[in-house]
């Protein structure tokens, strides 16, 4: 029997029971270890374990599906697709073999055949929420937000605390600028384990004066949630009292220069008593029903007293258009390969005449450089960013920012500097959806690809912008 594994919630696993160490198993004791086995990556203990089983009995679809969901744990989604479609041959009417089969096609971006697959999931199950929510993501993935939406509130109906799927609503609502309605469903992270719990003093606070109290506002996420959030301190301190603010070390300079907190706290220090606490995140649902009441713009400011180390690699640039670049975010965030490019190739987009770049690159994507020859060097900054104060200090005197989608976006789009967004097919809720512009950061272009991994057709077009702007004396003789 197949049940679904929280470990892996877009797949049909095996029912966890205690492992049985005999040689000769039943296919029910064989499919009790394995879901065991894969969620203490063991996958060639399992892989054994199975290849055993299906020896004994080799027409049995429930194995052969098991040994799919073994190869999709192990992230080898084409292989796993294989005997997804095997254990079909012997169980054409198990659903949980067919929400694998869609899964499987969903990780390779088929979509289409794995909205297929999960709808034919359902049609054969009993209704059980996952299937919805699996189908759902899918929609998700090609932009059918308002479809996804639908097959969310059919997970909920029949599980209402079903958090995963509140979350993904929330993320769809959101794409859609539904804010009142994507705010509240975001707030499901608070309890979901997606953000670690906090032991924290005082009430949670709801937006209310607190004159005369202290309050805490947390940090939590990346880099970039916090950049956009910071927007809203100013608002949040004119409603009372005392104001701590929490942020990653990193951002605690930057944070500090904009002299709204009354104290600041890096992350993973002791946290003061509070009366009350809220989230970073929380904050645009308190404040940004819609985008109508999004707070003025710029909302930061460059740290003048950081600007003196920077000059000299800023006069090197003189004549020029100062260009900074960045090609790549966190490697460490799981989705990072679909909106991080190369460097040589984007290279092949911004290297004009009249064109001064500035990397402004951190991490391991950074030994790119290293590479490169160009008839104008690039100029490495990341050696002098020792965190965001620095980063933002160059940044404000530079005359466009291009990069893919990561934190220093929100650092130049809240300083009010150019900056253009090179987005991936599937790109965060925060650009909406089919702009080319963003509410959030009016000085954002959003450069989009036609289809998925289209990045050809996002180069071209950011070539021919930078063109139009880098400063280009051609003799009159050697046009035409």
């Amino acid at each position: 029997m197949t049940v679904r594994v929280d470990q892996f919630p877009e797949v049909q696993g095996v029912v966890s029971e205690p492992p049985v160490q005999a040689r000769n198993l039943s296919v029910g004791e064989v499919l009790g270890q394995v879901t065991e086995l894969v969620q203490a990556k063991k996958y060639d203990e399992v892989q054994a374990l199975l290849q055993n089983a299906m020896g004994q009995h080799p027409n049995n679809g429930d194995l052969i599906n098991a040994n799919g969901y073994v190869l999709t744990a192990m992230k080898r989604q084409s292989d796993a697709l294989r005997w997804y479609r095997d254990a079909l041959e012997f169980s054409p009417m198990g659903s949980g073999i067919w929400n694998n089969l869609g899964t499987a096609f969903k990780h390779l971006k088929f979509y289409n055949v794995a909205i297929a697959c999960h709808q034919r999931a359902i049609a054969l199950s009993n209704n059980e929420a996952f299937l919805h929510h699996n189908l759902g993501l899918c929609y998700a993935e090609v932009g059918q937000h308002g479809e996804a939406i639908m097959a969310f509130d059919r997970a909920l109906a029949l599980q209402s605390d079903f958090h995963l799927a509140r979350w993904d609503r929330a993320r769809s609502y959101l794409h859609l600028g539904n804010y009142r309605k994507g705010w509240a469903d975001y707030e499901v992270r608070l309890v979901s384990g997606q953000i670690p719990a906090r032991s924290v003093s005082g009430r949670q606070w709801t937006g209310t004066p607190y004159a005369g109290s202290r309050l805490l506002v947390l940090a939590e996420q990346g880099f970039g949630d916090t950049l956009w959030a910071l927007r809203y301190l100013p608002r949040v301190k004119g409603l009372g009292g005392e104001l701590i603010v929490e942020c990653q070390p990193a951002l605690c300079s930057l944070v500090a220069s904009l002299g709204v907190a009354d104290r600041v706290v890096a992350k993973g220090e002791p946290l003061p008593e509070a009366d009350y606490y809220c989230s970073f995140c929380s904050l645009p649902g308190l404040f940004t029903p819609d985008l109508s009441l999004l707070p003025a713009q710029p909302y930061l400011s460059k740290p003048a007293e950081r600007e003196a180390k920077f000059e000299p690699y800023l006069r090197k640039g003189a004549g020029c258009l100062k260009v900074g670049i960045v090609w790549s975010g966190s490697v460490t965030f799981e989705r990072n390969a679909e909106r991080a490019i190369s460097l040589e190739r984007l290279l092949q987009s911004v290297d004009f005449p009249g064109v001064q770049l500035y990397s402004l690159q951190k991490g391991s994507p950074e030994q790119e450089l290293q590479g490169v020859e160009l008839r104008r060097p690039i100029i490495d900054l990341a050696p002098e960013l020792k965190d965001f104060a620095d980063t933002a200090a160059v940044v404000a005197n530079l005359d466009l920012v291009i990069m893919t989608d990561s934190a220093v976006a929100h650092l130049a789009g809240g300083l009010g500097v150019p900056v253009w967004i090179l987005l991936g097919h599937s790109a965060h809720w925060l650009w909406l959806l089919d702009r080319a512009d963003s509410p959030w950061y009016p000085s954002a272009r959003l450069f989009r690809p036609r289809i998925e991994g289209d990045w050809d057709h996002v180069l071209d077009n950011l070539a021919i912008e930078l063109m139009k702007l880098a400063t280009v004396k051609v003799p009159l003789s050697s046009v035409g």
